[in-house]
């Protein structure tokens, strides 16, 4: 068995006073594919207990730190959900269900960054707009960020996840650190 490691080793640094950046590492993460309005959609996000969003760029929660991130039509991004094989796993024994969920945890990883400035220090980082009429709580917005591919979800209102691959999580580390340095 291959040993999963944080590529940055559970680093943090700030405060939640004005940004504080640590990494969530080893959150457990599917990507699943389903089609969309479908009763197999439906059986799965019951199998699950929580809503598959139908918009791209939409998050809905589940049990604790469970969320269903929507990236496309027919996609999802499901995050922080440890048992959620074993809760399909009777479906993919159904031969009427059809759907795709593949563990994609040793892809990614995740850097929470948290605090009333985090917003401005994306600011430096992010081309997209996060203003709260923009990117309100539950969105999800895919991009580069530094030139690294991410996936962005505003989780609470000033509290943001930037998941990033692996390869690239020590690059996107010093940018953002970089760009937080005057509240750090």
């Amino acid at each position: 068995m291959i040993a999963k490691e944080s590529p940055l080793e559970g680093m943090n640094i700030g405060t939640v006073d004005t940004v504080a950046i640590r990494e969530l590492p080893g959150l457990h993460t599917i990507d699943l594919r389903v089609a969309p309005g479908t009763s197999t959609q439906a059986a799965v996000a019951e199998a699950l207990g929580m809503d598959l969003p139908g918009k791209p760029g939409q998050a809905a929660s589940g049990k604790g730190e469970a969320h269903a991130l929507c990236l496309a039509p027919d996609w999802w991004l499901i995050v922080g959900f440890q048992e959620a094989e074993q809760h399909l796993a009777p479906l993919l024994l159904k031969n009427h269900y059809h759907f795709s969920v593949v563990d994609v945890s040793g892809q990614r990883t995740t850097i929470e960054l948290e605090g009333p400035k985090v917003r401005e220090m994306l600011a430096y980082l992010w081309d997209q707009d996060l203003r709260e009429k923009s990117f309100p709580i539950a969105s999800v917005s895919q991009g580069l960020m530094a030139k690294a591919p991410v996936i962005v979800f505003r989780i609470a209102p000033f509290r943001y996840r930037v998941m990033v691959r692996s390869s690239f999580a020590l690059h996107l580390w010093k940018a953002m650190v970089d760009a937080a340095e005057e509240w750090l």
